[in-house]
């Protein structure tokens, strides 16, 4: 997301729209044999530092399915989530990540299973125990009510709260934890798998998700739109919309497949802009990061009526006052477009493998975001001023690749601050500095490939730098990532933090 428009700005956009104000799982220790095939309870969490209580243990999700079917009025919703999965030990027992909902039936491999509630998590026991490597499926059905956005606005949650409902209009918040806030899910990045989403909604209205549209059926007053996601999606980037839009197609660069879910009274005046914007802001980075190197067949916007913006994968969320011709020219919107691009590489395709390595995701989006709004001279400034902060920014909010949870005062939004941005920003620019922009962008190429569509984290980063360049670049980068004072900025001996 966008560090000026971050997740808790969205829930404060909320409050202005309307009183006018402007996967992989853990890496534990490999078990003995006997021990890996004596039934015991899958952890309850994958130990994030930041939030240990997202993911779970003992399975790795193989695909995520997700139906949704709203009422007539919006006001209410069914979700049923069927989770394919495969054992990672032998499981007596087993979590998913669930709440703000009433569960209704939950079934593993078509039998009923017990299933109770603690905290945040649903546990479930099945029928029968699943041996170590059995592949099984869990179906999980909830219902809950959609929460109203002057509700939202309300709340002192730090913005992550799962679906609400503006109007006609439905929109979800989830980063970094508000998507078991809507199902049963396994909740964190490093669990991410491919998806299927079905939305039935009032026919009066469209829907929208991530992935490519693959089927609608109509069914009186009612119509149901599936969407396939085939690259792996992490749980946070769920995009689930529907509202009074049209859904614009266009063709992008090297086949991409662009869609534009846009408000049918403001389509023809949003088009241009997005038109001109988006086409070049792929072309831009690929000439970073290699021509053909988009992780996505299709790619788009989904505009709604609350502030905000999101990269919410293959369909990011965008403001529709952003979206003006005015607020391009005036607001530099087309920057902001750039910025949750560059995150379908970092962040969507490479996601993170721990919430503190979230400065890859921010931290290139703030870079590439820059390289494209200034020249040479004005991205140093741009990059000094930043600088400048550093040092009493970190010692508000921690290390780069450490922050700590105590300096966020909604600790559901760590690690969302200056450092993940602005410091994540200053770190790559640092090592562009000390290896040169051959080197840099050879780091950055290897990167996006080498970790596609998988989860990678700072280690994986430090290792890759110092394979790419043949140099024990190890000590330099962590001087930046996990000290409370920067460094001397490689090639500014003058600049002062």
């Amino acid at each position: 997301m966008s560090r000026n428009t971050s997740t808790p700005k969205i829930a404060a956009a909320l409050a202005a729209t309307l009183f006018g104000l402007t996967a992989c799982t853990t890496a534990e220790a490999t078990p003995t044999p006997r021990a890996a095939d004596t039934p015991r309870p899958g952890a309850a969490g994958l130990g994030d530092r930041l939030h240990p209580g997202l993911g779970n243990g003992g399975y790795d999700v193989r695909h995520y399915g997700l139906d949704l079917r709203f009422a007539n009025d919006l006001k209410h919703y069914t979700a049923t989530s069927t989770v394919r999965a495969h054992a990672s030990q032998a499981l007596s027992r087993f979590n998913l990540d669930l709440t703000g909902t009433t569960v209704r039936e939950v079934t593993v491999n078509g039998r009923k299973a017990r299933w109770s509630r603690s905290g945040e998590e649903l546990r479930v026991t099945p029928a029968a125990v699943l041996r170590r490597g059995q592949r099984f499926t869990v179906r999980v059905r909830v219902q809950a009510p959609v929460l109203d956005a002057q509700h939202v606005s309300k709340l002192d949650a730090g913005g992550a709260v799962g679906l609400f409902r503006y109007g006609s209009w439905i929109q979800d918040l989830n980063q970094p934890s508000g998507a078991h806030r809507i199902a049963a899910l396994a909740d964190h990045p490093a669990q991410k798998a491919p998806a299927t989403i079905s939305i039935t909604a009032p026919s009066r209205l469209n829907s929208v998700a991530n992935g490519e549209l693959t089927a609608t059926r109509r069914d009186g007053a009612y119509t149901t739109r599936r969407f396939e996601s085939r690259q792996k999606l992490a749980t946070e980037l769920l995009q689930i919309g529907v509202g009074p839009f049209t859904v614009v197609h266009r063709n992008g660069p090297h086949g991409i497949k662009l869609r534009y879910a846009l408000p049918k009274d403001q389509a023809r005046a949003i088009e241009p802009q997005l038109d001109r914007t988006v086409p070049k802001a792929i072309r831009f980075l690929e000439g970073h990061l290699g021509t053909g190197s988009f992780p996505l067949r299709t790619y788009g916007v989904y505009a709604t009526p609350v502030g905000g913006s999101l990269e919410t994968q293959s369909l990011a969320t965008l403001a529709i006052d952003e979206l003006t011709p005015e607020a391009f020219a005036n607001n530099g919107t087309d920057a902001i477009v750039e910025h949750e691009i560059s995150h379908e590489y970092f962040g969507n395709s490479v996601s993170p493998r721990r919430w503190s390595d979230a400065w890859l995701n921010e931290g290139h989006a703030v870079y590439y975001e820059r390289l494209w709004g200034h020249d040479a001279t004005n991205l140093e400034d741009s990059v000094r001023e930043s600088y400048r902060a550093a040092n009493a920014q970190l010692r508000k909010e921690g290390p780069i690749a450490a922050p700590r949870l105590s300096a966020f005062k909604h600790r559901a939004m760590a690690p969302y601050g200056w450092t993940t941005y602005e410091g994540g920003a200053l770190t790559l620019y640092a090592l562009r500095q000390k290896v040169g922009e051959a080197d840099f962008q050879r780091i950055e190429r290897a990167w996006v490939r080498e970790h596609r569509d998988g989860v990678a984290g700072t280690a994986d980063f430090i290792r890759l730098v110092g394979r790419v360049t043949g140099r024990d670049l190890g000590p330099f980068l962590r001087s930046w990532l996990y000290a409370e004072k920067v460094p001397a900025m490689p090639g500014h001996a003058d600049w002062r933090s």
